[in-house]
């Protein structure tokens, strides 16, 4: 049992407010008088305090009373400002909290503000706790308890190599503990490791199964391992290269020259492309530079590189133009691709049969198809899939466990289906022309991966009546996501009104992305389901009718499945 209160707030649903984001006058219950000026607020962070206060102060759980009580007025308490980011798609601003107990953090408490340009309330969305009946002085160092972590899982990582653990407080079996959070352990507990032969996304060995960089929980009095999650995945002129890639289409790219040599570097959207030359991706040093030829004209002699650049672009392109997003990590980030790597778990080489999002960066293998080596690179739904891994680490940060971490897997699945169509299908407008497969014919029997269309084609649940419970692939998350899936696949092919489209696709994406930048570290699949209505109803807020006929097609995808 967990001691957090689950808080949520959306206009739409306020019969208060008017069908309009409540100002501070209107959440208060005072009118203000006519003619006089709104109450200002110096900034996003200010203004979400606010409503924070007046909003937690109406509720009756005492852990949501807790963080407003009155001795603390001036702000309200224990609330650590996360982030602040804007979204363009609907105008609105998210402003995050952690939750806080003399200045500890309560892993799992969280709140999330939604604000308008004119600084009204858009939405809240959030999980608090009343810390009680435990102390703030650790019996146990933090050194001690990243000791008791590796003698758990049989690690010889040494405290150097990872951040220093750092004090929390989190909700067990009904009690609270003072814990000693250590992160980013490359270490699993045995029944958490998968069997000899499970694969998670169906390819071959990857770092992130050997190094799973996993969090644990460790009770900072008797050592006991609470808890353990997967922690997931100057402007300059470009140069116009040309190259074949994998699938022998030749395409106008963007590059760089340097030094008499064109470079796969394009500098003006920071997106580069290395050779590691079939060296092991755990040992190799990386290249001095991004893969080079003489002329501008790449030829048929860097197919990899080519696929890999070209698809990099195309995501990167889709997540700014469509989605508004800064880049992979919303902050201009370099999107680096590395071609033609090995990794030793999977044998010797040259062969490594995977495509990873790995360290902020994508790692590409290759396999043999009796003639060639062939670049994964050439698998584009594959390559959208892993980068939105980056997009989910850098926003709601997904924790990788049971039900959070599925649908960690089937957001990227759905954006990396949704990006791939984008691009590829012959009408990106038609749904009915879309491919549904993520890793065509890379299953086994010539299957796909998965199928948002019919999961249960690929020995995968479609319903939550079928809902795997595991200890193994951090609680079934690529088993799993793909009931989550179908929900996906419900809402963007089947929801129409009329015999047509209740929305265009790229609205749906623009929703679904939005809601996945809002959900909390654990959120599940039912969250998703209410974020998804809620900022709907802040982007349809101007048109009731399909509004409406919107949230209505949110809740049928979902009842589908059989999540509420």
């Amino acid at each position: 049992m967990s001691h957090l209160e689950r808080f949520r707030y959306h206009f739409t649903d306020d019969p208060q407010a008017g069908g309009a984001p409540p100002g501070p006058e209107s959440v208060r219950g005072v009118r203000a008088p006519e003619g006089a000026e709104p109450r200002g607020f110096n900034s996003a962070e200010s203004a979400a305090r606010f409503y924070l206060a007046e909003k937690l102060a109406q509720e009756e759980a005492p852990a949501l009373r807790e963080a407003v009580r009155e001795d603390r007025p001036e702000r309200v308490p224990d609330l650590a400002l996360s982030t602040e980011r804007h979204q363009a798609g609907t105008g609105t601003t998210l402003v995050r909290f952690e939750q806080t107990q003399q200045e500890i953090p309560v892993f799992g408490a969280e709140v999330l503000v939604e604000i308008d340009e004119d600084q009204r309330l858009v939405s809240m969305d959030g999980k608090l706790g009343e810390v009680t009946g435990v102390g703030s002085v650790p019996e146990l160092s933090g050194t001690e308890a990243l000791e008791r972590v590796k003698a758990a899982t049989g690690s010889t990582i040494s405290a150097e190599e990872l951040p220093p653990p750092t004090l929390a407080y989190v909700s067990r079996d009904d009690h609270w503990h003072l814990v000693w959070h250590v992160r980013e352990v490359p270490a699993q507990l045995p029944e958490n490791r998968r069997e000899e032969g499970q694969r998670g996304h169906g390819l071959g060995s990857s770092p992130r199964d050997a190094f799973p960089l996993t969090g644990y929980l460790v009770d900072a009095y008797s050592g006991e391992l609470l808890k353990s999650y997967g922690m997931a995945p100057t402007i300059t002129v470009p140069t116009r290269l040309e190259g074949e890639d994998e699938v022998t289409v030749r395409h106008r790219i963007q590059g760089s020259r340097q030094d008499g040599s064109y470079l796969l570097h394009d500098k003006w959207r920071q997106i580069a492309t290395y050779d590691l030359d079939f060296a092991d991706i755990d040992t190799a040093r990386p290249p001095a530079s991004a893969i080079g030829s003489p002329q501008a004209d790449f030829g048929d002699g860097h197919r990899a590189g080519v696929s890999a650049h070209v698809n990099a672009e195309r995501v990167e392109r889709f997540y700014r133009d469509q989605l508004y997003r800064n880049g992979i990590d919303d902050a201009d980030m370099d999107l680096i691709s590395m071609v033609n790597c090995t990794y030793h778990e999977d044998g010797p080489g040259p062969e490594w049969f995977n495509a990873v999002w790995f360290k902020r960066r994508m790692w590409y293998g290759q396999v043999s198809d009796g003639t060639r080596l062939i670049s994964l690179a050439r698998h584009f739904d594959i390559i959208a899939h892993e980068m939105t891994h980056g997009v989910i680490e850098t926003s709601s940060d997904l924790v990788y466990q049971d039900q959070s971490g599925a649908l960690n897997e089937s957001l990227a699945d759905t954006m990396g289906v949704i990006i791939a169509n984008w691009y590829q299908a012959p009408d990106r407008e038609d749904v009915r022309t879309w491919n549904w497969e993520i890793g065509a014919k890379l299953g086994g029997g010539g299957l796909p991966l998965r199928d948002m269309s019919d999961p249960v084609r690929t020995g995968d649940p479609d319903h939550m009546r079928d809902y795997l419970r595991t200890t193994r692939d951090s609680g079934g998350v690529h088993t799993n996501s793909n009931i989550h899936n179908k929900a996906m696949f419900h809402l963007l092919a089947s929801a129409d009104t009329a015999g047509k489209p209740v929305l265009k696709v790229e609205e749906w994406a623009l929703l679904i992305y939005l809601a996945l930048v809002r959900l909390l570290r654990e959120s599940e699949f039912e969250d998703m389901h209410r974020a998804l209505r809620d900022v709907a109803g802040t982007y349809l807020s101007g048109n009731a009718p399909l509004r409406t006929a919107a949230q209505t097609a949110i809740d049928e995808a979902y009842q589908k499945v059989g999540i509420a």
